[in-house]
C-alpha cells in the first residue's frame, strides 16, 4: 500500500481501513476481469480492532486477514498449499517471499513494478476516456467564445 501515494498518506494518518479500502478500489479498477481469475489478497492484523473475522469475499476478491500472523506467512502457506504454482502471481516487495516464490517458480512481481504498471493503465485509461469526450467536441476559436458570450 505505501506504493500508492494516496494509501501512503492514509496509513501515515494511521487510517489503515481507509487505505485498505483504497487499495480494494484501486485493485478494482486493475481487475475488470475478476470472474475469469481469482484475486487473493493478504492483510497484516485483523479486518477491525475486535474483530474474529479470518477471510472474507468482497466483489470477487478473496481476502484474507493475519491476526497474529504476519501476511507474510499467510502468503507462504498459499503457495504451498497451491496445486499449480506456475499459474499464480505474487506481488509483494518482500524479499523473502519473492525467493521463496522463485523456487516454487510462481510468477513474481515487485510492488514497485505493479505500481508502476497501474499508473500506466491508469494513464491509458485516462486518455482513453479523455479522448472519448473530446470527440464530441467541435474546435471552435476564442473569438467565437466570446461572440457567444456576448452577442445574441
Amino acid at each position: 500500500m505505501y506504493k500508492f501515494p494516496d494509501l501512503a498518506f492514509s496509513l501515515g494518518e494511521y487510517r489503515l481501513q481507509d487505505a485498505r479500502s483504497g487499495l480494494l478500489v484501486h485493485l478494482k479498477r486493475h481487475f475488470p476481469d475478476l470472474n475469469q481469475r481469482k484475486v487473493i489478497i493478504f492483510f497484516d492484523g485483523k479486518k477491525e480492532l475486535l474483530s474474529e473475522c479470518y477471510s472474507e469475499e468482497w466483489e470477487g476478491f478473496s481476502i484474507h486477514y493475519s491476526h497474529e500472523k504476519k501476511a507474510d506467512e499467510l502468503i507462504i502457506g498459499y503457495l504451498n498449499y497451491c496445486q499449480v504454482p506456475s499459474q499464480c502471481l505474487v506481488v509483494t516487495s518482500d524479499k523473502e517471499i519473492l525467493s521463496y516464490a522463485r523456487r516454487l517458480r510462481v510468477k513474481r512481481k515487485t510492488s514497485e513494478e505493479f505500481y508502476a504498471e497501474w499508473v500506466k493503465r491508469e494513464t491509458e485509461v485516462d486518455e482513453t476516456e479523455f479522448n472519448h469526450l473530446k470527440e464530441g467536441l467541435t474546435p471552435s476559436s476564442e473569438s467565437d467564445y466570446w461572440e457567444r458570450q456576448f452577442l445574441p
